[in-house]
């Protein structure tokens, strides 16, 4: 095939629904995936409210189980807790500032993703539009094309060429924009979707770790709930004391003050010792460390530019509009009727 404006049009057109196939393809796919992307980006505000969760929960616990070590029978094993949570802590407000870090940076990309499935969707249904378009196009014209090379020469054969070749000259240079166009904003979201994936690769750790923050809260709250119904019991039964006056005194106080009077801390003891008993037994049960909490200290976020989809999508809408006008033109038949 010699190269004149109609062989070039062709070799243009030829290439545009493959581009607009390509694009729509990598559209669906990044609109598919949205929810998931979005929900692994979601892991850094998760893993950082659950610290802050359980930052707040040890520092209660500390201050219960120094509450109710009053208690004799308690206070080995609040003292055990009490040095579990001295070691985890720090660990969990170190990893608090980095999750708070991450967060920042995640944040803003998040909140861009959950914006953009109505820009996509429309994209997709421009881009799918482009592609039938210009391949129903596509077949006419190189029909025609083929129609007319086979015509024998004379005046309607040159005729035809030559409203072929003025035809491609105008066409060609607008299909090859929108190709170009096609292909750039192509390149951009499939750069975006690779580096959306290395975010997610780079946050997937925290899924576990969270799972074991949740796993320490989850031991936690009975310990919680255990050392609050302790605490009010301490602080609300009274018994009567006889010196150095009759008075009722709390058993927090009898704890407290009355320690050598062993026939008070017996009776103290008794309104007291399942709930101890149930709480001693847990407490020695619960293992306060978080498997892998180190690795959110490795975790690096480069957070890409967002291609500007709105650009996209106006440029794409006007392109088919001028293609499908600029189509509507083409008029030449083939064979030509008997007048031509």
């Amino acid at each position: 095939m010699s190269t004149n404006p109609t062989t070039k049009f062709i070799s243009t057109l030829e290439q545009t629904p493959t581009i607009a196939g390509d694009l729509n393809a990598n559209l669906k796919r990044l609109k598919n995936n949205l929810d998931d992307i979005i929900k692994v980006l979601g892991y850094s505000k998760t893993i950082d409210d659950n610290l802050t969760k359980l930052d707040e929960y040890l520092t209660e616990a500390n201050q219960l189980l120094t509450f109710v070590s009053v208690i004799p029978q308690i206070r080995p094993a609040a003292t055990t807790m009490k040095q579990a949570i001295s070691v985890l802590q720090p660990q969990v407000k170190s990893a608090k500032k980095a999750a708070d870090s991450i967060e920042s940076v995640v944040k803003p990309l998040r909140e861009a993703l959950q914006k953009l499935d109505p820009v996509l969707q429309k994209l997709i249904d421009v881009t799918q539009e482009i592609q039938d378009t210009s391949q129903k196009f596509y077949d006419t014209f190189t029909a025609v094309y083929k129609c007319v090379e086979s015509l024998p020469d004379g005046s309607a054969k040159e005729k035809s060429i030559d409203y072929l070749n003025s035809f491609s000259k105008d066409a060609e240079p607008i299909v090859s924009a929108l190709n170009t166009a096609m292909s750039e904003a192509n390149s951009a979201i499939n750069s975006f979707y690779n580096e959306l994936e290395k975010i997610k690769e780079a946050l997937n750790p925290l899924n576990a770790i969270n799972d074991a923050i949740n796993d320490i809260l989850s031991a936690l709250d009975p310990i919680m709930n255990l050392l609050k119904e302790l605490e009010n019991k301490l602080k609300d039964i009274t018994i009567p004391v006889l010196i150095p006056y009759p008075h009722e005194v709390s058993l927090y106080d009898i704890f407290k003050f009355f320690e050598s009077v062993a026939e008070l801390i017996d009776k103290a003891f008794s309104f007291v010792q399942d709930l101890v008993n149930d709480l001693i037994s847990k407490i020695l049960n619960i293992n306060l460390e978080i498997p892998g909490l180190s690795d959110i200290f490795n975790i690096h976020i480069n957070v890409p530019s967002i291609p500007d989809f709105s650009k996209y999508l106006k440029e794409l809408e006007d392109a088919i509009k001028q293609i499908t006008d600029l189509f509507d033109k083409f008029s030449l038949k083939c064979p030509p009727d008997s007048k031509g």
